[in-house]
């Protein structure tokens, strides 16, 4: 127990008992009877909704939660006090989330008719990142950072402790199910495609906290702006993903409206003292190792570690905004369709290039791998390997090649020369990206330029990509350009070399996943209630495969 600490409790001590009572005749039933009277009287005087923390929601942090904020978390509480309407650009790793928690609980605590909505992009956003850190939250509330640091295990100094108090209120598995008292205050959370249940929430200290803001509807910022006529605050979190909507606005031509804070992942203690200061934040060789992977005048790190808008995003074909959203949605997105494996080989050098594999089934990036040093029968290995952990039974999967130069020419045969002794292993698609296009050559000048396209509008329609930043960046360098001809043609390879650094093969491995030849649109009746039966649920339409090459593709307008 720390000396204050001591010093506070010898006093409580000395007030609770009679003058006339000498030290030496208290019993240690004396010491229990004075100590639950002390806990008693603190836990009555702050009994929750309390005007105690209306003003000082730092010390509501420091002393409910035991939590002893960073900085900028400080800046950000105080001016949700403040103002009506904040709004928090930020890096990656900042405590956003743990920020957003701690201000609904703040909230829900200091006034007797509160209402707290968070709402996120997903599902798993809001139930597994924003609830899960409320529900932490409140289970460790109840003694302050003083006692926290005196007794971290809480074996002499129990909860509530004597300068905290417990949150009241019925806590929810889910955000839907809430934080409810008996007196009506409560804490829920929505997703941000449900526009109804958000806009149907009414009250006089109404509260709305909004993370991933960049990837919000603009209808649930109108449904919102509709309740807010009551006097209700709203707080936008986010990475700044995306050149428009109300969360761009709140920083340009609606920024006299807002209260902004740009984080920086630079700024966290841990980074500017070099150690782990808060587990959990940005560390100080994260940082360096993206400003070496990314490059620190890349729009990549200034969105996700400066927590700055993208200025050069224009033109770009797959915007960070776009890739970002493929990434979140890759959680609620079922498995259903044929299983493709797109391959780009790069031969068994050893030296730079890599050959890398993507496993997708329908709109779901299953698998991404990238391998040094591979020959085509160490290549044709890992192909069956990967079928081997993604296929269901019955099923007869697609491979798809680049075939372009020596390299792919050996992969090509030795993959033909493997079915012609194993058929109906898979179905070899083998593309030659330096090819004039076939698709829309009035649009696109070769078969590389539809490929990019081609992934574009997978994305449109719903695709989804897992978390890898070498991807991330290979994305985000493509642009389209005119040829002679007046097609469209992608940023030239060599060029993306010089920027990258190295060649793009998980882009390319990707591209070629979701490249779904129209031939293969037929499948027979067997596999496609195979395919229904194992993959998430779905039933396929008759006489096509559920992901088939017509709907993968659609012609740019």
């Amino acid at each position: 127990m720390t000396s204050s600490i001591a010093a506070e409790v010898g006093e409580r001590k000395a007030r609770g008992r009679p003058r006339s009572t000498p030290t030496a005749l208290l019993t240690f039933a004396d010491e229990i009877r004075d100590g639950l009277l002390r806990q008693h009287e603190f836990s009555v005087r702050t009994l929750f909704p309390s005007p105690l923390y209306r003003e000082d929601p730092v010390r509501y942090f420091r002393d409910v939660l035991g939590v002893e904020p960073w900085s900028k978390q400080i800046e950000i509480i105080e001016a949700v006090r403040d103002f009506s309407r904040v709004a928090v650009a930020s890096g990656h790793k900042v405590s956003k989330s743990h920020t957003a928690a701690g201000i609904a609980l703040w909230h829900y605590c200091s006034w007797p008719d509160a209402r707290v909505i968070m709402s996120s992009t997903t599902a798993r956003q809001v139930d597994q990142i924003l609830w899960r850190e409320l529900r932490m939250m409140r289970a460790r509330s109840g003694r302050c950072v003083r006692c926290k640091a005196a007794d971290p295990d809480g074996h002499v100094i129990g909860t509530p402790c004597e300068h905290s108090a417990l949150i009241d209120g019925d806590l929810g598995d889910l955000a839907r199910t809430g934080l409810k008292s008996r007196d009506f205050r409560e804490v829920v959370g929505f997703t941000a495609r449900e526009a109804e249940a958000v806009a149907g929430i009414s009250g006089n200290r109404l509260l709305y906290l909004i993370d991933e803001a960049s990837g919000v509807p603009d209808l649930i910022f109108e449904a919102i702006e509709g309740n807010r006529a009551g006097g209700a605050k709203i707080v936008l979190f986010g990475n700044p993903t995306r050149n428009e909507g109300e969360f761009f606005d709140a920083f340009h031509s609606k920024s006299a409206l807002y209260k902004t804070f740009h984080v920086s992942s630079e700024e966290t203690p841990n980074v500017i003292e070099r150690r782990v200061v808060i587990p959990g934040l940005a560390t100080y060789e994260w940082v360096e190792e993206k400003k070496i992977e990314w490059g620190e005048d890349s729009p990549i790190y200034s969105v996700r570690i400066k927590g700055k808008f993208a200025v050069h995003e224009a033109g770009r074909i797959f915007s960070l905004h776009a890739i970002e959203q493929a990434q979140q949605r890759w959680y609620e997105t079922p498995a259903s369709g044929r299983l493709f494996v797109g391959v780009d080989p790069a031969g068994e050098s050893g030296m730079g290039d890599e050959t890398a594999f993507c496993v997708r089934r329908g709109l779901k990036q299953l698998a991404l791998r990238t391998i040094l040093g591979l020959n085509e029968q160490q290549i044709l290995v890992h192909v069956l390997q990967l079928i081997g952990e993604h296929k269901v039974p019955r099923e007869t999967p697609v491979v798809v090649i680049d075939r372009e130069g020596s390299i792919g020419s050996k992969l090509n045969t030795a993959l033909r020369n493997f079915l012609d002794e194993n058929a109906n292993t898979f179905e070899l698609v083998a593309v030659s990206a330096s090819n004039g296009a076939i698709r829309q050559p009035v649009i696109y000048d070769r078969i590389r330029d539809e490929l990019v396209a081609n992934l574009e509008q997978w994305l449109r329609d719903g695709g989804t990509l897992l978390e890898d930043d070498k991807l991330v960046r290979e994305l985000h360098a493509f642009e389209w350009k005119s040829s002679i001809k007046g097609r469209l043609k992608v940023t030239p390879k060599e060029t993306i070399r010089k920027v990258l650094g190295r060649s793009p093969d998980r882009f390319d491995a990707t591209a070629l996943s979701v490249w779904e030849p129209l031939s293969l649109q037929e499948l027979p009746e067997s596999a496609q209630a195979a395919i229904a039966q194992h993959t998430a649920g779905g039933e396929a339409p008759s006489g096509m495969d559920p992901y088939a090459g017509a709907m993968a593709w659609r012609s740019r307008s």
